[in-house]
């Protein structure tokens, strides 16, 4: 991430923050989409968004996404926050580097770091880690948008079998080498993305796995990036990324519920 660099091992935990890329399988038995991602039978005809004749899902705003983001709370002990929740958005700015390989830059613009994307209506995100510096790294972002942006977004057409090794920079131009894979998360929320990215600094041997999730729930994009030095465990991962779809709904459903009275 460019503007706030961090050094050592935390720096590259950091790199990884709210990295959104996306290309895996859906449950078992079903047929995976082309571009491999993972979408309910109910949204796959919908390849631009919603139609004209369903109305729009309301954005959610700063303070609801600010809610929606995860917390000590609920994770297993042990994972303790980094400072208060951002709202902190703008070109570039979630982007964990570039590459000349140009299938590619996807993977490292995390969908909502597009320099050229959507503008959100509203966007939270939090560190949460375990272990110190040496141990792992949660980010959680919520994002909200226009729904149909939502849809366009998580349905990027993102090229993996071309990326399974490339090169390029990290956000503040430290050389680094690339591979990346399909990571299968279980469905969750409206449609959901998954994939494993490597980053290696070409300077250093340090090399840190990146399990990456994200899911739309309505006009809203959940980002879970996991972030160690080893193999991350799943399970936490893959809990995490339920848990806050669940606050998200939880929030849009009291944000109705309000609105209604």
């Amino acid at each position: 991430m460019r503007p706030h660099p961090r050094r050592g091992a935390s720096a590259v935990l950091a790199a990884s923050a709210l990295l959104l890329v996306s290309a895996c399988g859906g449950a078992p038995g079903r047929e995976r989409p082309t571009d491999g991602g993972s979408r309910p039978e109910a949204t796959r005809d919908a390849a631009n968004g919603p139609t004209n004749g369903t109305p729009q899902v309301k954005p959610l705003t700063r303070e609801q996404t600010k809610a929606a983001v995860l917390t000590a709370g609920d994770l297993p002990s042990g994972w303790k926050v980094m400072g208060d929740a951002s709202d902190a958005f703008g070109p570039g700015l979630l982007q964990i580097g570039t590459t000349e390989k140009t299938p590619c830059q996807p993977l490292l613009d995390a969908f909502v770091g597009r320099s050229n994307g959507p503008k959100p209506a509203a966007h939270a995100m939090t560190e949460l880690v375990q272990g110190g510096d040496a141990g792992s790294m949660l980010v959680n972002g919520v994002t909200s948008y226009r729904e149909s942006d939502a849809v366009k977004i998580m349905r990027g057409t993102l090229d993996v079998d071309a990326c399974e090794s490339f090169s390029g920079k990290l956000g503040d131009d430290r050389k680094a080498d690339f591979t990346a894979e399909r990571l299968d998360v279980p469905r969750t929320g409206d449609e959901s993305r998954a994939v494993r990215v490597t980053v290696a600094e070409t300077a250093n041997e340090a090399s840190m796995q990146h399990d990456i999730a994200a899911a739309r729930v309505g006009a809203t994009i959940v980002t879970v990036v996991r972030t160690s030095f080893s193999t991350a465990d799943s399970s936490s991962f893959e809990d995490a990324l339920g848990k806050v779809v669940e606050k998200v709904k939880k929030t849009e459903k009291a944000a109705r519920a309000g609105k209604a009275s």
